[in-house]
């Protein structure tokens, strides 16, 4: 087992054999011939037992305080998924413009299938529900609208019949 002493420049404890102090990255006298030895200063107290008081949570606080601060883990995000539940609830919403409806519907129903692939599937699934209730929408509302236009005249009309 190697030996440790302390940095005459930060007062750290460091292997006997270092040529450098890795805290201050001082070279230690006669180690680097290319670099003059520093002066030699009076050692400091060591980082970890300073007089002043700290704002590092983990060093000065009780292991009750150290646990209350810890970190959070980042939160995964589905982007895709996100994109096809709005773009699926904007499809529901105008599903009384033609075309609009349609653009809305697909999107939305392909950015939820591709956000099925990757976590969290929450706003995905939502997006697929959605888009399914959006297409019995769209179903029900063309043939309506078929169905409507050949009872009438609007098409012998239009086709001079």
């Amino acid at each position: 087992m190697e030996g440790y002493k302390k940095c005459p420049y930060c007062g750290e404890e460091i292997p006997e054999s270092a040529a450098k102090c890795m805290y201050c990255t001082a070279w230690l006298k006669g180690q680097n011939p290319e670099q003059p030895a520093r002066e030699e200063v009076p050692p400091q107290q060591p980082r970890y037992q300073s007089a002043t008081p700290t704002t590092n949570v983990y060093v000065n606080a009780t292991p009750a305080q150290a646990a209350a601060f810890q970190p959070q883990p980042v939160r995964q995000k589905n982007g895709p998924g996100s994109a096809g539940l709005v773009l699926s609830i904007l499809g529901l919403v105008l599903c009384w413009v033609p075309v609009a409806n349609l653009i809305l519907w697909f999107l939305g129903f392909l950015f939820s299938f591709i956000g099925m692939f990757k976590r969290p599937k929450g706003k995905a699934i939502a997006g697929l529900v959605i888009s399914i209730v959006c297409l019995v929408t769209l179903i029900v509302l063309f043939s309506v609208l078929g169905q409507a236009l050949i009872e009438s005249d609007a098409l012998d009309k239009l086709f001079n019949y």
